[in-house]
């Protein structure tokens, strides 16, 4: 997807800043720290350790390397949770309906 890779920093923009992601990478010396299985070792990404929608930020503090593989892993593993999340969260009636 286009946006994920965008060096927008709008509000939906996705990832830390290129200057960020670059220091990042070399404090963790390119080196994948999630190592989950199937990690390919070298790092590419910056993977927010706690995810924005649970309160992170984009500091790089909050930030490790991670290979692809790693963060694709990682990053579905969120997604699922936040989308049951959102599940578990009542429907509240709008306000102008009548219960009948």
């Amino acid at each position: 997807m286009a946006g994920w890779r965008s060096n927008s920093r709008g509000p939906r923009s996705r990832g830390f800043p290129e200057a960020v992601r670059l220091a990042i990478l070399s404090r963790d010396r390119y080196q994948c720290q999630l190592a989950y299985p199937g990690c390919a070792g070298t790092a590419t990404d910056a993977d927010h350790v706690i995810p924005v929608f649970e309160g992170g930020n984009d500091e790089m503090t909050n930030g490790q390397a991670a290979c692809p593989a790693c963060h694709k892993i990682k990053t579905q593993a969120e997604a699922a949770r936040a989308r049951r999340r959102r599940a578990r969260r009542p429907v509240a009636r709008h306000p102008g309906l009548r219960a009948d």
